[in-house]
């Protein structure tokens, strides 16, 4: 068998427990077959529930170690990792645990993971220049009704159903753990980073309707539509400017006829 096959083989058998590696590998009366590869496929899972207690550490004080310790162990098993990053590893934990879970404390840690995954998620995204006041002062008012926007990498929206946000603010040690686990209307937040430092706020309806357009691409004249007028529209675009949010703004071009 070739080198590459060997490892692929290998490989398969760490992450799916494939038998067919076995016929390569020597045991003796100290080290069976199975105790020398059990070695290298023990390691290797709680390397990934390392992994996971590093990415979502609010999950884990909000499920309490040893309970955490015991989804991550069986997500692990049931969902090896995928990417050649760690990093990369643990978006689905939240349904995951969801599908493990019942009632609000289900879509309470459902929420937190993907809370947490966009924190993560948000220090880990590229640099980029913000756009400043200056850039869009230069800007033409004729041009205005054709200005699309680009924002930060660091970005991202989550939406959610509980009060996740309360238990992460416990989390980070910024307030008292709450009573309990509490569904609420939809909520949409943003995260994003800028420097060193990760924010998140929540939006209002507005704001996000005009974000989830601004992000499609929409230009800044049909932005202003569902807010009846550019004043609303230019004090949220205001706000991405000073909050860092956008990295760029370029006029849309005509199509061609």
């Amino acid at each position: 068998m070739k080198l590459a096959q060997l490892q692929e083989s290998f490989q398969a058998h760490v992450l799916r427990h494939d038998p067919s590696i076995e016929q390569h590998v020597q045991g003796d009366e100290r080290f069976s077959i199975a105790l020398r590869l059990g070695v290298y496929t023990g390691a290797y899972a709680l390397r990934l529930i390392e992994v996971l207690a590093e990415s979502f550490p609010a999950v884990q004080a909000a499920l309490g170690v040893r309970q955490f310790a015991a989804h991550v162990s069986d997500f692990a098993r049931a969902c090896p990792s995928r990417y050649r990053s760690a990093r990369a590893y643990g978006e689905e934990l939240g349904p995951w645990l969801a599908s493990r879970l019942s009632g609000p404390r289900a879509t309470g840690i459902a929420d937190l993971a993907r809370f947490e995954w966009a924190v993560a998620g948000a220090f880990d995204a590229a640099d980029q220049r913000a756009l400043e006041a200056a850039d869009l002062a230069a800007v033409a008012l004729t041009q205005w009704p054709d200005l699309t926007f680009e924002f930060t990498p660091t970005l991202r929206c989550v939406n959610l159903s509980s009060n996740a946000v309360a238990w992460w603010r416990f989390a980070c040690a910024e307030q008292a753990r709450p009573s309990r686990w509490r569904p609420t209307c939809l909520q949409r937040w943003v995260v994003w980073r800028r420097d060193l430092g990760v924010f998140y706020r929540r939006l209002s309806q507005a704001e996000a309707r005009m974000l989830e357009g601004a992000l499609a691409g929409q230009s800044f004249g049909e932005l202003c539509e569902p807010l009846d007028g550019p004043v609303r529209a230019a004090t949220l675009l205001h706000g991405w400017v000073s909050e860092g949010l956008l990295s760029a703004a370029r006029v849309r071009e005509a199509s061609g006829t």
